[in-house]
This record gives C-alpha cells, sequence and structure tokens, in this order.
C-alpha cells in the first residue's frame, strides 16, 4: 500500500525534475552562447570558468534527474575545460581575456541542447522513488525496559537458566522452547521494542532463518541474535558469525559483559533518527532532492549552497557527516575542507564528497586534503540512503565512544552538565519547569572492599540499565563520576521527579546480586532541585548536591527534594 506519505514525497520529486529541466533550458541557452563565443575567438577567461562550472553542475545532476546521457555528455565538456578552468583559477588573468578553446567543443554544447529536447518527455515521466519511507523508529533502552527472548534446546535450560542473572539489570526475560513453534513465533511476533534473542550457538542454523521468515530482513524487522555455547576456538567462532549472530559468548559466560552487549545491540536499534546529514551544493534542486530522499527515510538532512554560512550552521545543525561538492559555485570544496579542520571540534567530523570527478588520481589528491571518501555522481537515491545510514552509524559510534562513558555507556561528567545549561536556556526560551536530580549509591566503597570491584561495576551497569529502561527519550542521564549519577529531567517538576526517581530507588533495591552461594543489594540515595529556580545550570546542580547530602545525613535509601531554607 502506498502511503500519503509516499505520495507526498514522489510529487514533490516530480516537482523538482520539471523544475531542473527548466533550469537546464536556461543553463544549455548560455552555455550556447559561450559556444558562440569560442567559434568567433572571443570567449574570455571569465566565460571559460562559468562554462566550466555550469557544466560540472550539469554534469552531477542530470543523472539523478532522469537524464543520465546529458550527464555523460556534460562531464565529457567538463574534462576539456578542467585544465585550463584551474589555472585561470589560480592565475591573475584579466577576466575579460580572450581564451582559445579546441573547436569541438562549441559543437559538445550544441549537442548537449538536443540531448535536453530529446529527454524532455521522458523526464516528464517520473519513475516512482524506490526508497523506502518506512520510519525505522524502534522504541529501545533508553524509555522502555529491554526484553530478552531466551529460546533453549530440548528443554535443557541451558539458556533459561541465565535470565536471573540477566534480570538484575533491568532486563525482561522470556523464556521459550526451540521445538514449541507457536510459543516462539508468537514471542517473536511481539517483539517490537528493543529485544535481542539469546540461543545456543548450535540452535542458529533453526532460529535464525525462521525469525528472517517471520519477521522480514528490513532495518526495522532484524532482531539482534546472541549465541551462547562451549567452543570458543576460531572455526566455531567463524560459524557463529556466518550463520548471522550480532555477538558470542563460551562458557563460562561472562554475565556482566554479556548484558552490556545486549543493552548496546538495543541501543543501537533505538535511534529514533538514522543521523543528520549536511549537504553542501550549489545546485539548489539536486539538493532539495537529496533532503526529499533523505527525510523520506528518516535520516535528518539540511541543504546548504552558500558556503559563506558553512561555519555557523556546523555549529547550529552539528551534522553527523557532511556531503559536499568538490566545486561549489566560485568555491572549491576541498579549500572549504581545510577550513572546518581549523577548528578541533570538527576534527573528527566526517565529509564526503559527492561529486562527478572520476578521475581516481585526482579524487586521491583532494580527500588528502581533509575529506573521507568520496561518492561519484549521479547516485541512485537508493545508495545515496544506504551509503549515508552506514556512514552516519558509523559516526554515531565514533561520537559514542568520546562521549560517553565506557562502563555504562552514559554521557561523560562534562556532557551531561552541558546538557543542564542547555535545558536551562530552553526553560527561559519556553517558560517550561524542569529538574536535575544527583543519585549515589549508598555504602558503595563496601560493595568494592567486600565483594570486589567486578561486582561494583555491576551494580553500576545495573543502575545504569534501570535509568534507561525507566527513563523518557526527552531524560538526559549520565554518570557524574565513580558511584554518582546526574539526571537532567525536561517537563517535569521536582515533586515529579522526586516520585519517579523514588520509583526507580525502591524497584533497584529489591534487584538482588549473587556471588557464589552469597548475595547482597545495594540502595541509593538522591536529591532533586529545580533547574528554573536559580541562574546558572551549576548552581542548580550544587542544590540538588546539597539535597543528596541532607538525605545521605537523614538515613539514606530516599529521595530530598532541595529546600532553599535548609
Amino acid at each position: 500500500m502506498v502511503s500519503q506519505s509516499d505520495n507526498d514525497v514522489s510529487e514533490k520529486l516530480k516537482a523538482l525534475r520539471r523544475k531542473f529541466l527548466d533550469r537546464a533550458r536556461n543553463d544549455i541557452r548560455e552555455l550556447s552562447a559561450y559556444a558562440e563565443q569560442t567559434r568567433s575567438g572571443t570567449l574570455s577567461a571569465e566565460g571559460l570558468i562559468r562554462c566550466y562550472q555550469s557544466l560540472h553542475r550539469l554534469a552531477g545532476s542530470a543523472g539523478t534527474f532522469g537524464l543520465p546521457e546529458l550527464g555523460q555528455e556534460a562531464r565529457s565538456l567538463e574534462k576539456k575545460l578542467k585544465s585550463q578552468a584551474e589555472k585561470l583559477g589560480a592565475a591573475s588573468v584579466m577576466p575579460q581575456q580572450s581564451i582559445e578553446i579546441a573547436d569541438d567543443f562549441a559543437d559538445g554544447i550544441d549537442a548537449l541542447a538536443e540531448l535536453v529536447e530529446v529527454n524532455a518527455e521522458k523526464s516528464a515521466v517520473v519513475p516512482e522513488t524506490t526508497v523506502s519511507t518506512e520510519q525505522h523508529r524502534i522504541n529501545g533502552s533508553h524509555g522502555m525496559q529491554v526484553r530478552i527472548l531466551l529460546v533453549d534446546t530440548d528443554r535443557d535450560g541451558s539458556v533459561g537458566s541465565l535470565s536471573s542473572e540477566l534480570a538484575r539489570y533491568g532486563f525482561v526475560c522470556q523464556c521459550v522452547y526451540e521445538q514449541d513453534e507457536k510459543a516462539l513465533q508468537d514471542a517473536v511476533f511481539a517483539s517490537n521494542g528493543a529485544v535481542s534473542i539469546l540461543c545456543r550457538d548450535t540452535a542458529l542454523a533453526s532460529i535464525i532463518p525462521r525469525v528472517k521468515s517471520w519477521r522480514g530482513t528490513g532495518p526495522g524487522h532484524r532482531l539482534p541474535v546472541v549465541a551462547v555455547g562451549n567452543d570458543d576456538s576460531f572455526d566455531n567462532n567463524y560459524r557463529v558469525a556466518k550463520a548471522g549472530a550480532s555477538a558470542y559468548f563460551a562458557r563460562p559466560i561472562d554475565v556482566p559483559e554479556l548484558a552490556e552487549r545486549i543493552e548496546s545491540l538495543a541501543m543501537e536499534r533505538s535511534a529514533g533518527v538514522n543521523g543528520r546529514v549536511l549537504i553542501v551544493e550549489d545546485d539548489a534542486e539536486l539538493a532539495e532532492h537529496y533532503c526529499l530522499v533523505l527525510r523520506a527515510a528518516g535520516i535528518e538532512a539540511r541543504s546548504l549552497t552558500e558556503p559563506e554560512r558553512l561555519m555557523p550552521e556546523l555549529s547550529v545543525f552539528r551534522p553527523d557527516i557532511i556531503l559536499m561538492d568538490v566545486q561549489i559555485g566560485d568555491f572549491s570544496g576541498v579549500t572549504l575542507a581545510r577550513l572546518i579542520r581549523f577548528e578541533s571540534r570538527w576534527l573528527s567530523l566526517p565529509i564526503i564528497y559527492l561529486s562527478s570527478e572520476d578521475n581516481r588520481d585526482d579524487q586521491l589528491e583532494a580527500l588528502s586534503k581533509g575529506a573521507d571518501e568520496f561518492l561519484v555522481k549521479p547516485v541512485s537515491d537508493d545508495y545515496l540512503v544506504r551509503s549515508v545510514r552506514i556512514r552516519c552509524y558509523r559516526a554515531r559510534q565514533l561520537s559514542d565512544l568520546m562521549n560517553r562513558d565506557s562502563l555504562t555507556g552514559l554521557l561523560k561528567h562534562s556532557l551531561i552538565k552541558q546538557e543542564l545549561e542547555k535545558e536551562l536556556a530552553r526553560c527561559r526560551r519556553l517558560g517550561h519547569y524542569s529538574s536535575v536530580v544527583m543519585i549515589d549509591l549508598d555504602y558503595f566503597k563496601q560493595v568494592n572492599d567486600t565483594w570486589g570491584h567486578r561486582y561494583g561495576d555491576i551494580v553500576i551497569r545495573a543502575l545504569a540499565n534501570l535509568l534507561r529502561n525507566r527513563l523518557r527519550e526527552t531524560d538526559m542521564i549520565g554518570r557524574y563520576g565513580g558511584e554518582e549519577f546526574m539526571l537532567v529531567l525536561p517537563d517535569c517538576s521536582v515533586q515529579a521527579a522526586a516520585k519517579l526517581v523514588r520509583a526507580i530507588g525502591e524497584s533497584f533495591s529489591q534487584l538482588t546480586f549473587s556471588v557464589g552461594e552469597k548475595s547482597f543489594h545495594v540502595t541509593l540515595s538522591a536529591g532533586v532541585a529545580g533547574i528554573n529556580d536559580f541562574e546558572t545550570g551549576e548552581a542548580a546542580l550544587e542544590a540538588a548536591d546539597r539535597a543528596l547530602y541532607r538525605r545521605k545525613r537523614g538515613g539514606r535509601a530516599g529521595v530530598t527534594i532541595h529546600d532553599a531554607k535548609q
């Protein structure tokens, strides 16, 4: 069934193609005037550069708008001018100085005009876009509890026995049997949230094909499968990877590491959008086409046709990647890439050239000046979406490594404090009330001294997981340091925040942490303050911290709201 959204995108793409065709006719009329100047020997240096820029634009966009022959011919003519255009651009030549060009150049321009008219009728019939407009938005670990389907073979219980240990991390575990086809299928069909399948490595060949047949293979339908087994040899690991598993753990299983991997898989599937892309392109119609296609696929895209606004736009939009032409009007994309790297915060920002440049040596030369990859125009809509998704995903993985705490996956100290300042500014702008919360694990030093740091890490991860599962996607969670956590809760009063954190604390205190035949429990204390009540985020944080220490002095295991009178 074609949705209204699909129809809207298709109609907009058709309108863009018509607009491109009108512009192409105008461009070729101008090029024809330059062609006559080449025949009369009056073509100026400025005219040659304008010719080169116009042909570069046509070569890059014609294929996308259904005129591949026009794009190929424009690219051929562009190559004939490239050497001269680059020399003129670098030299101090009078703009009106006459320039000689090969005689066949003018004939090539005449051929372009014929190609446009021959293909005009074809381009009016636009094939339906092959890009899926399905928004692959999956409720993930931040905003709901992560579920695990534990699949046992022959009712031996070897996988299901992990259920109680994994539950300590806040996971919701459901045990099913591989042979119980209906129960397994029902569980898989019901798995619309952040879910992983845990099974024996010997069951992969049976389970993965069935899951794919039931749910499909699209990005929004796949369920990650984690395998456990007894054989940790290279051959067995290779077999498990070939079968399609997302991870493998050999016995004795490191449960904390297993829990962390399941949680990271859930987080990967929970992304609200597939990334943010800034498109730097002087061809307005082509830039709008790319934006439409990417947005339809759930990717946040923004175009920029004026390179002078590049740096402010980066600061405001903060893209995951940049798609940029090598030549943007009078500006060089290579130079712009070098300019972007002037600021240290953009050193790791992936810059991908999207250009009709197909000479491998020239591509490498351009890449050596600050960019990361090259995509050659024309790029099909489907290929563009898949390429951008892959690159955005990798960019976000690298960003997470730099910005998130390695033990918990939560925001680092400096970043959660930045989120607090941003929320204070938002409160002032929109007039709503928000809260900041400081959380501390009670008697945590005793946990480390008695059971060891390994179990201390288990406790910290368990609380991080509970917070992710119980808070909204709009809430910000950070590991402030050691056993301290910090929450920024937008649109949440201090009373609502205290009630929420109190419930989380009660759930956390009920978790049982086992060490051999022994076990222990841990409680938490928290302080809450209203962000709006203070001039700075730092002052609000200090108030929440004072409330936390009042709770500590008052007996721990609870929540205290900041009171200015105390």
